[in-house]
């Protein structure tokens, strides 16, 4: 298949998945080797970093199609604000244990934050900014959190090594 026919099958798949889509997936569809597929993918991605149309951003092993930053005002003020809720300072805190932890368990993250935890993990798990990643090996098998692929795309990450790295802990300070 010729580059110009891949691109335009990825930029219409990614239009249509409105979220990340695994490059291996891409490549299985397309018949593409993956390889080529990263090239391809790199390049387009540098291309469009000079224009001014939609962006393609690469999350972990994902890529997504994007608006531009600039162009959130001018977004909003024609379709009008997603109607979102706000994350509250318990599932801010709760998320940057989890982010900078992961993989954590509920009780860890209560430790930490010195609260219970349960619903604001609850609150998190259904806005789809964690998940869970397994059990712990140890008495009852506790559920381990990690933080998920919309998590990234909400804070504009495109991996946790984005993270910023956490300031040093005064004596006798616990910081996440």
């Amino acid at each position: 298949m010729e580059e110009a026919k891949i691109l335009g099958a990825i930029e219409n798949i990614l239009f249509m998945a409105g979220e990340p889509v695994e490059v291996a997936e891409l490549s299985r569809a397309l018949g593409v080797p993956k390889e080529r597929l990263d090239a391809l993918l790199e390049a387009e991605i540098r291309r469009r970093e000079a224009g001014d149309g939609l962006c393609i951003r690469r999350i972990e092993g994902s890529v997504q199609l994007c608006t531009r930053p600039k162009y959130a005002e001018l977004i909003v003020e024609t379709l009008g604000e997603k109607n979102e809720e706000a994350l509250s300072r318990a599932m801010l805190e709760t998320l940057s244990i989890i982010a900078y932890r992961q993989p954590v368990t509920r009780e860890e993250v209560e430790q930490i934050r010195g609260v219970g935890s349960s619903y604001t993990i609850g609150a998190l798990l259904e806005k789809g900014l964690i998940e869970e990643a397994g059990r712990k090996e140890a008495l009852g098998r506790p559920k381990l959190y990690a933080t998920s692929a919309v998590f990234l795309r909400y804070f504009d990450l495109t991996s946790l090594a984005e993270l910023p790295p956490l300031p040093e802990a005064e004596p006798g300070e616990t910081i996440v």
